[in-house]
């Protein structure tokens, strides 16, 4: 229920914007709806008092998210804003698969600046770089009083290029490339008064294929 309402105020605060600058508003900007997968190759190294660990893992997503780029007036710069959930398809830590059946999803929210190259009256191309703000949490034990709720936040500097083809005067069709980089993990251990936190040194990349539909705003 909580996270329905939140996923339902991200969006108004979306459309809100989109109304805002709606009279400014050339042809191409756009909202719509993509399906996405991720995939990442990662190094961590995390401390637990004087001893340091070090893993590598890899993990492969498949998601959706609602994103937009509004662009005012006859700019070719605009911004662009995304918010989703993903699932976790596999992972990988060391040599050994993980078992992800029980991973829960993981939810994102991002902004860019965005360039607007135009190829023809109906293919554009967009360039973007932003931020990209990604959270998962998990809760271990059934009983209330004892439960365990693991947080990963992660901050990620994304830069992505989309290809936007006119399908008609109000209907687009959105597909492209974004790279993540790291650029701070935070993990949380929570159970009843007892919280514990830590930044984790993370290294590697993450490549994301996206193709979906969008709307003329």
């Amino acid at each position: 229920m909580y996270k329905g309402r939140t996923m339902k105020k991200i969006l108004l605060v979306i459309g809100l914007v989109s109304v805002a600058l709606f009279p400014l508003s050339s042809s191409p900007s756009w909202m719509g709806i993509q399906g996405f997968s991720s995939h990442s190759n990662k190094t961590t190294t995390y401390s637990v008092g004087s001893l340091s660990t070090e893993e590598k893992s890899t993990a492969t997503l498949g998601g959706i998210h609602i994103a937009a780029t509004i662009y005012p007036g006859d700019s070719s710069f605009g911004l662009g804003l995304q918010v989703g959930a993903a699932k976790m398809l596999k992972a990988t830590n060391g040599s050994s698969d993980e078992d992800v059946e029980d991973y829960p999803l993981t939810y994102s929210g991002g902004v860019s600046g965005i360039y607007r190259l135009e190829a023809s009256d109906a293919i554009g191309f967009e360039f973007g770089a932003g931020l990209l703000f990604e959270r998962m949490t998990k809760a271990a034990n059934s009983d209330s009083s004892n439960e365990v709720i693991f947080t990963l936040d992660s901050l990620s500097l994304l830069t992505s290029a989309n290809l936007v083809m006119a399908l008609s005067d109000n209907l687009f069709l959105v597909g492209g490339i974004t790279a993540l980089s790291n650029l701070n993990t935070n993990g949380k251990v929570s159970s009843g008064s007892f919280t514990y936190d830590s930044d984790f040194d993370v290294r590697g990349y993450t490549l994301q294929g996206q193709l979906g539909v969008a709307f003329n705003l």
